[in-house]
């Protein structure tokens, strides 16, 4: 994926996310940052030490990356430090964090994100950051970060924007089979689970006209989000605990099993992308960053007709809309060696990140612009609360093969439990508890 080299809350946990926004928000430190002076004298503390920063997967050689154009631009800002950059692939670049942190020498400043948290801040792998970068910025998302990454008042990672979830379709597919549109049916108030199977189904067919799939989707998860609900929540004390019982997650899996194997209206051949750019699916859900890759895709001529985008439709349990999204931003590793240049990186790489998204977004039509950007205040963080159990990717693989809903939770309860009491481990300097 290109972004990693590149979802009201449940009722539930309405109260909880209140008091985490407000600790972030009205809390002296979290909105204002680290004072001035504290900041200019933890700079000269700092002198001599080393700056590491780690991106996975990713080319330093590369000048054309806004990337390297930052880094390069820290070093001559900052000569008093030295940057090193930690190199890691996708495979491995976990096991490397968490091997700084067990270590006790932390990697300065990574990329982190909504996959990764509550858990990585519970587990200590990253440390509260408010103190140290421009709370200020206006490149700062600062809904996102309230959403996800604030816990106990305190922000673990800065991010620019979120990648809300939503359906690119097939407009000239849809115009031509004389099915409803996406478009009409979410400006009618009518884009939910229901329309969104009917028409699945209605443009999934194999014939001597071709083979063609109502979605095309490689996030299963997705359908838990977009009904408000996750595998794993937060308690009061920002711990996770299992919700594999809850009966919206049952509904949503009984979507997913109705998609991938009932009635068989999600599919693909090679990949979810290409099969959307070649015609075969009327409909690719993911996330708002796919759209420039299909922007690309059109100028190559990969593909030949014209597309829209909605919001992912909504189940049952989510009446407001709400978004399910992701999210990807910057870390910094607990207890690091030089937190305030970490923190100066970590402002540098916001604005060179925000001043690239503005140069993409200038391809996206306005009117997508503007979804992306009103989807942006009301996000249900999926993959943050399902990061304990990694996307939950197993059950919904099972249920997707058929197996019954009820004997895949029945075998996934204790699996998935045993990930949520790690993922609520912690892990400080050399032990782990």
């Amino acid at each position: 994926m290109k972004k990693y080299r590149k979802r009201a809350v449940l009722a539930a946990l309405a109260a909880l996310f209140l008091v985490s926004m407000t600790a972030c928000s009205e809390g002296a430190d979290s909105s204002v940052g680290g004072n001035d002076a504290d900041k200019a004298a933890g700079l000269e503390a700092e002198k001599g030490k080393v700056v590491t920063f780690m991106l996975p997967a990713f080319n330093y050689d590369d000048d054309t990356k806004w990337e390297n154009t930052v880094l390069k631009a820290f070093e001559e800002a900052y000569p008093e430090v030295k940057l090193e950059r930690v190199t890691a692939a996708i495979d491995n670049w976990m096991v490397k964090l968490r091997t700084s942190a067990n270590s006790g020498d932390p990697i300065d400043v990574f990329q982190d994100g909504a996959n990764n948290n509550p858990m990585y801040a519970l587990r200590g792998l990253n440390q509260p950051l408010q103190n140290y970068i421009d709370m200020s910025n206006p490149n700062l998302h600062k809904e996102t970060m309230d959403t996800v990454f604030c816990y106990n008042g305190n922000y673990h990672v800065a991010v620019t924007e979120p990648d809300p979830c939503v359906i690119f379709y097939n407009k000239t597919l849809f115009e031509n089979e004389g099915v409803d549109s996406p478009a009409e049916l979410y400006e009618a108030g009518n884009w939910n689970f229901d329309s969104l199977v009917r028409i699945a189904k209605e443009l999934t067919y194999s014939d001597n006209n071709g083979k063609c799939w109502g979605v095309a989707c490689n996030y299963p998860y997705i359908f838990f989000g977009a009904n408000a609900t996750s595998m794993v929540k937060l308690d009061e004390k920002y711990k996770y605990t299992l919700n594999i019982n809850d009966p919206n997650l049952k509904k949503s899996l009984e979507i997913i099993q109705d998609a991938w194997h009932t009635s068989e209206w999600q599919g693909w051949e090679s990949s979810p992308w290409s099969t959307f750019y070649n015609g075969n699916a009327a409909m690719l859900i993911d996330f708002k960053w796919v759209e420039p890759q299909i922007l690309e895709a059109k100028e190559y001529g990969l593909c030949d007709f014209e597309y829209g985008v909605v919001p992912m439709a909504a189940g049952p349990n989510n009446p407001d809309g709400l978004t399910p999204m992701t999210a990807f931003g910057y870390a910094m590793g607990n207890g690091c060696d030089a937190p305030y240049h970490a923190g100066k990186l970590i402002d540098m790489l916001i604005n060179g990140e925000a001043a690239d998204n503005e140069k993409n977004n200038e391809k996206i039509p306005q009117e997508h612009q503007e979804l992306y950007k009103a989807l942006s205040q009301k996000l249900y963080p999926i993959n943050s609360y399902d990061s304990a159990v990694g996307g939950a990717f197993e059950i919904c693989q099972a249920i997707g093969g058929g197996q019954s809903i009820s004997q895949a939770i029945a075998e996934y309860t204790p699996i998935y439990q045993q990930k949520v009491d790690e993922a609520n481990g912690v892990v400080t300097g050399s032990s782990e508890e």
